[in-house]
């Protein structure tokens, strides 16, 4: 009988295949790393470090032991795999990271996702195991990441933005509504996420476009949800950070 806990499971790399319901997952954390992937449709995932948007081409990898929860605004069918590190080598990823699944390594979480976890180390399953950690290990990384400031000022003004995204009010306005002035706030978002504030609100709002693309919305309404003065400017956007339309990108 197949163990419920993978981090118990005997083989270095296991796999679950599931079906999430909408709705918010509460906190929780593995002992192995893991690699993230839904099937069909979108789902963000939320961690301290911050937050990643996951069409159906882009799964996640995350380290061992790291809190996360997992939202999704419709069902989708999810396949996990959780990876021991310590009896399989790969190259060290401390951080999260949203990567490009090419054909051939959706095929293989389809597969790894639905073999026993009990398999021997010169097995079949052990080769093809092996194979997915190298087909992750050459995997293109993708800029899906939302990092959370952690000053109370600027997670305010984050709040508030994430909250209302059509909220077109200058910085000169909204800084102080959250306790800072615009230069201290741009100095927080800088030293705390790697970004200004309007970087910031740039990546937040095409992250959000990309969740209400994948559940369906038209990209014109997406745009407009998400405080986009017009499409044109948001595909304009979207074509810069990803180097694809929106169109091409789900396709």
């Amino acid at each position: 009988m197949q163990l419920k806990d993978p981090d118990s499971a005997i083989a270095p790399v296991v796999g679950i295949a599931e079906r999430y319901d909408p709705g918010l997952g509460a906190m929780h954390h593995h002992a192995r790393a893991q690699i993230m992937y839904a099937v069909s449709g979108s789902m963000t995932v939320l961690t301290s470090r911050g937050s990643w948007v996951l069409p159906p081409s882009r799964a996640l990898w995350l380290p061992a032991n790291m809190r996360h929860a997992l939202k999704t605004s419709r069902a989708i069918e999810l396949r996990t795999l959780y990876i021991d590190e310590g009896r399989i080598a790969l190259s060290p990823r401390k951080e999260p990271m949203v990567i490009d699944v090419a054909p051939l390594l959706r095929e293989l979480f389809l597969t790894m996702a639905a073999k026993p976890w009990d398999y021997g180390a010169g097995s079949a399953n052990a080769r093809l195991a092996r194979v997915v950690c190298d087909q992750l290990a050459e995997s293109a990384q993708q800029p899906l990441y939302l990092p959370d400031p952690l000053d109370p000022r600027a997670r305010r003004l984050a709040t508030m933005l994430y909250e209302n995204p059509r909220d077109r009010r200058p910085l000169a306005v909204l800084a102080p509504l959250a306790g800072a002035s615009v230069r201290t706030m741009d100095r927080l978002f800088m030293a705390e996420t790697g970004m200004s504030v309007g970087m910031w609100v740039q990546q937040m709002r095409l992250m959000l476009a990309l969740e209400i693309i994948a559940a369906g919305s038209s990209i014109g309404d997406a745009a407009f949800d998400v405080g986009f003065e017009n499409p044109s400017s948001f595909i304009a956007l979207f074509r810069k950070q990803f180097g694809v339309t929106p169109a091409r990108y789900f396709r």
